[in-house]
């Protein structure tokens, strides 16, 4: 799937565990839920992503992101609305992230795989019969030193 699609699926669990219809209420329930799910989102998204899942702008964000700390102790019922959503969250953003690192892994294996092949490429040397051997860079730099007879 595409980072799109797993944030919009990531969107409809969070709503669908609120209830929540995004939109432009100010009600204090709707703007506990988008704070909530904006906060939950941090740790996977941007604040330009989470902006549009809870359409709003990404100032927005910025304000839930420093005043969550003080929501969770002062502003009733917001500590169980983010605690009920965040591992909705979690459950769909950490799995993709995770699948996103190991491929991220696996590519610069390929990458460090062909370095190693193009180092050993320029490593083999025809030797004085004719032969094509493969001589470690510590044996070429030995046979240069004793050719120079340090």
């Amino acid at each position: 799937m595409k980072r799109k699609e797993i944030l919009s699926l990531a969107a409809e669990r969070a709503f669908d565990t609120l209830n929540f219809t995004p939109g432009p209420s100010r009600t204090k329930r709707n703007v506990q839920k988008r704070s909530a799910i904006a906060v939950a989102m941090k740790p996977y998204c941007s604040h330009y992503e989470i902006g549009a899942v809870i359409q709003r702008d990404r100032t927005a964000v910025y304000h839930y992101l420093q005043h969550h700390d003080d929501n969770m102790k002062y502003w009733d019922g917001y500590s169980e609305l983010y605690l009920s959503v965040k591992p909705e969250l979690e459950s769909v953003l950490a799995d993709y992230n995770i699948k996103q690192k190991i491929a991220q892994i696996d590519s610069e294996i390929t990458r460090l795989i062909q370095a190693r092949d193009t180092v050993k490429a320029r490593l083999e040397v025809v030797d004085s019969d004719g032969e094509l051997e493969r001589r470690t860079l510590y044996d070429k730099l030995l046979r240069e030193k004793r050719m120079l007879k340090w």
